[in-house]
């Protein structure tokens, strides 16, 4: 029965992270179909699943940084055909993955992940200088500087524990 519930929670996780970092992002290119849309949303998923596993020990700043970009490449190369600009922004990359980290963290099945997902609700926690749209952001060097603000911001909390009472209202 465990194992029931921990696929279940994880296939939820899935779910939402994929409906969440792509509803407001205008990540598919003007022809994409529905069968290329569907496409996106299940290398999404399997990304995620794999990508997860990575995380059962933590993982540090720079690794993660590696994943995001790892993540980004290879779901613009099994889709960037029908993608916005023909690749995954770092944006909506760090998105999923770092959100889909959450959901795992928060379920207890690994430590707490280095980051935490950046969108409109939390990087308007940030000093407005810092504040940069998170389904534009296409540039790691960018997104690493997002990530130093916060962690200022976020002192002397972790990052992904900061976000969630950030999240939260609390």
């Amino acid at each position: 029965m465990l194992d029931a519930k921990r696929a279940f929670l994880h296939e939820q996780a899935e779910l939402s992270t994929v409906i969440a970092s792509l509803q407001r992002a205008n990540a598919y290119s003007s022809t994409a179909s529905e069968s290329d849309r569907q496409a996106l949303r299940i290398a999404l998923k399997a990304a995620l699943a794999e990508f997860g596993e990575r995380y059962s020990s933590p993982v540090s700043h720079e690794v993660h940084l590696k994943h995001i970009s790892q993540f980004a490449q290879r779901i613009s190369s099994e889709c960037g055909g029908y993608l916005a600009s023909g690749h995954l922004r770092i944006g909506v990359a760090q998105k999923a993955l770092n959100l889909y980290l959450k959901f795992l963290w928060c379920y207890g099945t690994i430590p707490t992940p280095p980051h935490c997902p950046f969108d409109s609700r939390v990087i308007a926690k940030l000093p407005p200088e810092a504040r940069l749209p998170w389904t534009r952001l296409d540039d790691l060097a960018a997104y690493e500087a997002l990530v130093a603000v916060a962690k200022r911001v976020a002192a002397p909390e972790e990052l992904a524990v900061w976000e969630l009472h950030a999240y939260q209202g609390t």
